[in-house]
């Protein structure tokens, strides 16, 4: 409930407040602490109601309306204060009273309900310990629209052929486009792919963009439609391609659009998703049109039981269905047939009784809930979805609505996410000291993950999460819900009607687009008063902001895509930022560290210039100690401030710190940042650089960059090249280091993700010797490297999992043995030498020789014939 997160930011708000050093002096200290310790309570008992009975539900809901209302208006009162606003006693009297009847009803909701059911809530910090990603993604019951569609793709049709898939919401079809565009037979077939998000109203131009930015196409024709049409149609002329446009609602853009894929008559293909045979009937050029039908009650109840028990997949041999205990069978078939063949519900409510696997009365519950959804017809669908989010822990809900302030259909890096949860303080302090708000952040994360609630794009190169998505109808109801729930208000339009109510909504989301202006979006927007969070989502907006955005209670601002010409003065009065970015080229002015409150800043600069010995940032960067995460394009950090105490630690919550000048990395500097875990670092050229990473005993990822790496020169660190034992990813580019230098890194105990990039290594043979062995690495780059021959064996890589060889022009051979690592799946090329491309040949046949192992996987890409 959005009411939850209410809750846990005020708390968090709060206990800022009493921890400052500079506590509002017009402000009772005894009052605060009296308000801080009815709000623990309430949210105590908001985390320990289990699942409401439907009996209950309106009951919870008038609740919940009423905790959000009284935490409302208690959260502006104190926010003004901390501005300087002195408290009326009559005011401060009233916000204790609206609290504490509150948190008695939420104490009775919670008796209420536990004498019904005897079931606690999880707990938010350890709910995901025994989650693990699976990463289940098997089509069930559409094997036959997969083989059908993807007959058509490679039909022998030479001319171009549009595929519509038609089908109901949530029937999967846009499951099985991504099926069939990720098929490893259509990525050899097609020499140009690209995938577009059409969706409701999108304008031509934008989904131009969309098709060429797909194509990894420069971009620089945004203000002309013409000569976008134009760069298209020029990309995809005379080459074999494979585009696919997602859930298209009308076809007018068809007649906008059709010119720029031209008919090469070389079996181009475009594959088009949308609900409405209308569409389909217009846009085909054959008679095919693929339906897709719900699925039967068999394959129905496989799905289910795939979604619930896939990680016993191995155990029962592809038979899931034998996963499920005996006595939960019969319920489960029922819970199947009630989602009526719609995969999406299924795998929703799949997510639900995931948690839940062994528990008769729940199932029992949900089959009712599910049974009283189905007999309400076509409004199923979505009250099914609304059961996933209805039964979400409190915790969670605001994580989940958070979601639906994303554009559809967007690409979420799971690392912008996290600092955005985690600056909205929507959880609670960590109970351990080896746990921090982030590692918290990344299991709620997961947890929604394991609900199915939220899908993996990309996994990083250790194998965590990288890039999420949500499926259009869950965002949806995100965004639905988040109206209600006064949590988010998206701006899509810059004339869109704001409607009755949306003016006290807590967040504003801008999805920019080519035909936004920020200023009309300002006028239409500056009236809601109460947010304390400003998206600006979208591509990168070129036209300078000559005014500020902003809001007196702003909490949250990002602005990365959005250009300001002057550093707005304005900002300087939000002192509760605590999440910052913007694009600007200029320094940031010294009263940045006014935001005392401030955790992340991310700062931009575009076109991406570096000056050499300058900073861009203050010297009063040093007086902001709640910083956890700063980023920044290439710059120098300034110096320590004059008469500090030796050894004082004075950004202490430091986590993050990208891209800075090495030379501004001394051991003084480093040793004032005891928290890092990340760090990124460049030297303009090769020479002595001074690098202190032993000061560093948390740091688990570095990457050291030369921006003009030399063949005939080398970096020679001072002292001796040493990386702190903690270091799980290492990034070296440029560096001309000597191949015996790899022994330092093949000892690192924990290191998982090595990337070698231009001359990180320098000299014709890498020899590893018999000592050498890198552990624990499941991921290897090596990219522009020199070198000719590699002598190694599979004892040197025993856990690696990805081998990806990039540009490597003179290397002879991959030593043959490489392809005898049990955990090894997948070897890349992409331009190397004939010879190398041919080892790698050789190792794949040898793999098919020896029978082969599942999953193995050799990919060359290759410019020359």
């Amino acid at each position: 409930m959005a009411a939850y997160s209410a809750v846990a930011v005020f708390r968090h708000t709060l206990e800022q407040l009493l921890g400052s050093e500079q506590f509002p002096p017009h402000v009772s200290k005894s009052q605060i602490t009296f308000l801080h310790e009815n709000v623990c309570s309430l949210q105590s008992s908001l985390e320990k109601i289990p699942l409401v009975p439907k009996s209950k539900g309106e009951k919870m809901k008038d609740l919940q309306t009423r905790i959000r209302e009284a935490i409302y208006a208690a959260q502006d009162e104190v926010d003004y204060w901390v501005r300087g606003h002195s408290p009326h006693e009559m005011t401060m009297k009233k916000l204790e009273v609206d609290i504490q009847l509150v948190e008695k009803d939420a104490a009775d909701m919670e008796q209420e309900t536990r004498d019904a059911q005897d079931v606690l809530a999880e707990d938010p910090v350890l709910v995901s310990d025994s989650f693990k990603i699976s990463g289940r993604d098997k089509i069930v019951g559409h094997e036959e629209d997969f083989k059908t569609v993807i007959d058509c793709v490679q039909s022998e049709v030479d001319a171009l052929v549009v595929i519509p898939i038609i089908g109901l919401p949530g029937i999967g079809k846009t499951t099985l486009a991504r099926s069939i565009y990720s098929d490893k037979r259509i990525r050899e077939s097609f020499m140009i792919q690209a995938w577009a998000h059409v969706s409701q109203g999108v304008d031509y131009q934008t989904l131009l963009l969309k098709i060429l930015s797909s194509i990894n196409i420069i971009r620089g024709y945004e203000d002309d439609k013409d000569k976008l049409l134009l760069k298209l149609y020029e990309t995809l002329y005379g080459k074999k391609y494979l585009i696919v446009l997602d859930d298209v609602w009308d076809s007018i853009f068809w007649d906008q659009v059709r010119s720029a894929f031209p008919d090469n008559k070389n079996g181009s293909r475009i594959l088009l998703t949308t609900r409405f045979s209308t569409v389909a009937a217009t846009v085909k050029t054959s008679s095919f049109v693929h339906e897709m039908k719900p699925l039967g009650l068999e394959h129905s109840w496989e799905l289910l039981c795939y979604r619930v028990f896939g990680d016993k997949l191995e155990d029962y041999k592809d038979e899931i269905t034998k996963a499920c205990p005996a006595h939960l069978k019969d319920t489960g078939r029922r819970i199947a047939d009630n989602c009526k063949g719609l995969p999406l519900s299924i795998t929703v409510i799949g997510g639900l009784l995931s948690r839940e696997r062994l528990d008769p009365d729940y199932w029992k519950r949900i089959e009712q809930d599910t049974a009283g959804f189905a007999a309400t017809g076509d409004v199923s669908y979505m009250e099914i979805l609304s059961l996933s989010y209805n039964n979400l822990p409190a915790y969670l809900k605001g994580c989940f609505l958070y979601m639906g302030a994303f554009p559809e259909d967007a690409e979420i890096r799971v690392s912008k996410l996290i600092k955005l949860w985690v600056a909205e303080g929507f959880f609670p302090k960590p109970s351990l000291p080896t746990q921090t708000m982030e590692l918290v952040a990344h299991k709620a994360l997961e947890d929604l993950i394991g609900r199915n609630l939220i899908a993996i794009s990309e996994k990083s190169s250790n194998g965590g999460i990288k890039v999420c998505r949500m499926q259009n109808s869950l965002r949806q109801l995100a965004e639905i819900e988040s109206g209600k729930e006064k949590f988010f208000h998206c701006r899509k339009k810059y004339n869109q009607i704001l409607e009755e109510g949306m003016k006290k909504q807590r967040r504003v989301s801008v999805h920019i687009n080519l035909l936004m202006s920020l200023e009309e979006v300002y006028e239409a927007t500056k009236t809601i008063t109460s947010a304390r969070t400003l998206l600006y989502l979208g591509p990168h907006h070129h036209h300078p902001l000559p005014y500020c955005l902003t809001f007196d209670l702003l909490k949250v601002l990002d602005a990365f895509t959005v250009y300001f010409v002057e550093f707005p003065d304005e900002f300087f009065q939000l002192v509760h930022l605590t999440y910052l970015s913007l694009t600007y080229n200029d320094e940031l002015p010294p009263e940045i560290s006014l935001l005392q409150k401030l955790q992340v800043l991310m700062v931009r600069r575009k076109p991406k210039l570096i000056f050499i010995g300058v900073s861009f940032l203050p010297d009063e960067i040093w007086e902001m100690p709640e910083l956890r995460h700063l980023w920044f394009t290439e710059i120098d950090f300034p110096a320590l401030p004059q008469n500090i105490p030796q050894n004082k630690a004075l950004l202490l919550n430091l986590q993050t710190l990208s891209y800075i000048n090495a030379a501004s990395c001394t051991r003084d500097v480093l040793r004032r940042m005891p928290s890092l875990k990340k760090l990124s670092v460049w030297a303009e050229a090769p020479g002595v650089i001074g690098l202190y990473l032993d000061e560093l005993e948390q740091l688990e990822a570095f990457k050291f960059t030369v921006l003009h790496p030399s063949p005939n020169k080398q970096v020679e660190f001072e002292p001796e090249i040493s990386f702190p034992q903690t270091l799980r990813k290492l990034s070296l580019s440029g560096c001309g280091l000597r191949w015996d230098a790899m022994e330092v890194v093949a000892a690192l105990p924990n290191l998982e993700v090595l990337k070698l990039r231009e001359l990180a290594f320098n000299g014709e043979e890498w020899c590893l010797e018999n000592h050498c062995v890198f552990e624990k690495l499941k991921f290897m780059l090596i990219e522009y490297l020199n070198f000719k021959r590699w002598s190694a064996d599979h004892t040197h890589f025993p856990g690696l999992e990805r081998l990806y060889l990039r540009h490597c022009y003179e290397l002879e051979e991959i030593p043959s043995d490489i392809g005898f690592i049990g955990t090894l799946g997948l070897i890349e090329l992409v331009d190397c030498s004939p010879q190398a491309v041919e080892s790698a040949e050789v190792i794949k046949q040898e793999q098919e020789v020896d029978g082969g192992r599942q999953g193995f996987q050799v990919r060359i890409y290759c410019s020359y014939e």
